[in-house]
């Protein structure tokens, strides 16, 4: 599973409007969920069952659009080294592409690439939103990086401000994580709300809570999604919104804001043998390279 995604026929990366990349980041621990206790070694994450699956599969985007604008850069090598050189590799890959003008797209891996991107975005933006698509809030007060921290650590950062951040999505959130949300007070759109006030709804309180940002970054955790469409997560949980409505979202951010990038992690490509958690990933993927 080493070619690359067929969908992405830019021929020089220099030449392309989206960058996309695989970093399997191994470091940030696992879910407290059975799945994240299990055994499976990390190896399961990979960019590589995404390609797979969406090359045997092949399509257009939903508008007929091709995939000349998106170059695959392949996968970082990040294979056996240590959590803080692995963070740093996929920030500069992110930063990189910032600096010429693209947008990057990294599959992978556990969530220390959120957080490898979020510095980037810090680093090449003052006035980036970030819409924090996921479950969990990610942000208890913990000075250890894992899982749990990520948007503690971030927030933390010059240009990473909790009042230009959204957590969309959300719907499980532990003891810890609702003191950071006390301490930090980000915006929130629970998962209920794409339901009871729909996207115009969802998009107007998006608006409210990004502040005066210009640009956004968006962070995409797949257990956001209904459980349904993505079984192949570390912590499922259910009552999500789907694909459908995260997309129809996607094409209407694209209308207001610039967007500058995005991540997509926690895929367990061992769960997924109809694919169809890969097949999602990629046509994110996708969809967003043509916005």
């Amino acid at each position: 599973m080493s070619s690359l995604l067929r969908f992405a026929t830019c021929a020089e990366e220099r030449q392309a409007r989206s960058v996309l990349f695989g970093a399997n980041t191994q470091g940030a621990g696992f879910s407290e969920s059975a799945r994240g206790q299990a055994d499976t070694p990390r190896a399961v994450f990979t960019a590589d069952f995404v390609r797979a699956a969406d090359n045997e599969s092949p399509s257009l985007t939903e508008a007929l659009a091709d995939g000349r604008t998106l170059f695959d850069a392949g996968n970082l090598p990040l294979e056996g080294l240590p959590a803080s050189v692995q963070v740093e590799r996929t920030r500069e890959r992110f930063l990189g592409a910032f600096r010429q003008g693209q947008r990057p797209i990294c599959v992978g891996g556990d969530h220390l690439i959120k957080y490898a991107a979020l510095s980037a975005v810090s680093a090449a933006f003052e006035d980036c939103g970030v819409v924090y698509f996921d479950a969990h809030p990610d942000c208890a007060l913990d000075e250890r990086l894992f899982y749990g921290s990520i948007l503690h650590h971030a927030w933390r950062l010059p240009h990473i401000r909790p009042d230009r951040t959204s957590l969309l999505a959300l719907r499980q959130v532990n003891a810890a994580e609702r003191e950071g949300l006390a301490h930090w007070k980000p915006g929130i759109i629970p998962a209920l709300d794409f339901c009871v006030r729909g996207l115009p709804g969802v998009l107007d309180a998006l608006q409210a809570q990004l502040g005066g940002a210009r640009r956004l970054f968006l962070s995409i955790d797949l257990d956001g999604l209904s459980p349904h469409e993505v079984p192949a997560v570390e912590a499922p949980y259910p009552g999500g919104p789907s694909l459908r409505e995260l997309l129809a979202l996607m094409h209407a951010l694209a209308g207001r804001y610039e967007l500058v990038g995005m991540d997509i992690t926690e895929f367990l490509p061992a769960f997924d043998p109809a694919k169809l958690t890969a097949l999602t990933t990629a046509r994110l993927v996708k969809e967003f390279s043509a916005l």
